[in-house]
């Protein structure tokens, strides 16, 4: 009768040696769970895509050659907003229905200068035809320099919903940039839009 009373405490004892052992049943696990395929988010765009896409992958978005040089660096992605609609024209204004897809980035931070800047763009749902690139001051939105169509050095991938930067050069009178790499979007905020814009 005594043997049982003493017994369940040293099986305890012998039950939680074998788990810590063991693992510890998932409470001593410090490891960290692999990222989902395609990377992530739908808001923030630093994983872009959507994991099944077979376009060009997450690429740091550098600007150089630029005038004035101070504006040469790396924008954070990583700390960027981003949106993602339709326009009814090329100029990229944000509508409901219309015949264009329109992406921005805000509050991207460059290393080079420490200020944050914006890129927008649209492009034509039917062939992916970019129509107009945007760069500047994030503060105020003031357009530094603009690319009108047709533009050459632009990839728009739609399954990764990413736009991918090949010695991409926007010019005004006062600014010069060269972009290289991607800027990744969110999900478009109208279903019927997504098969065209992402």
């Amino acid at each position: 009768m005594n043997t049982l009373r003493f017994s369940r405490p040293l099986m305890l004892a012998t039950l939680l040696l074998t788990l810590a052992a063991c693992g510890g049943g998932g409470d001593g696990d410090n490891t960290t769970p692999a990222p989902p395929a395609g990377g992530g988010g739908t808001g923030g765009g630093t994983g872009g895509g959507t994991g099944g896409g077979t376009g060009t992958s997450d690429a740091p978005l550098v600007i150089s050659a630029a005038t004035p040089s101070t504006l040469n660096g790396t924008l954070d992605k990583a700390a960027g907003l981003y949106e993602s609609g339709s326009s009814n024209d090329v100029m990229g204004t944000f509508a409901s229905t219309d015949d264009h897809c329109r992406v921005a980035g805000y509050t991207l931070r460059n290393s080079g200068d420490g200020i944050n800047y914006f890129i927008e763009l649209s492009f034509r749902k039917t062939d992916r035809q970019v129509g107009l690139v945007n760069f500047g001051l994030d503060s105020g939105l003031v357009t530094q320099a603009r690319v009108a169509a047709p533009t050459t050095g632009i990839t728009v991938d739609i399954a990764n919903r990413r736009i991918v930067f090949t010695s991409f050069t926007l010019s005004s009178t006062n600014t010069t940039v060269t972009l290289n790499g991607s800027m990744e979007y969110p999900t478009n905020v109208a279903p019927e839009n997504r098969a065209a814009c992402g």
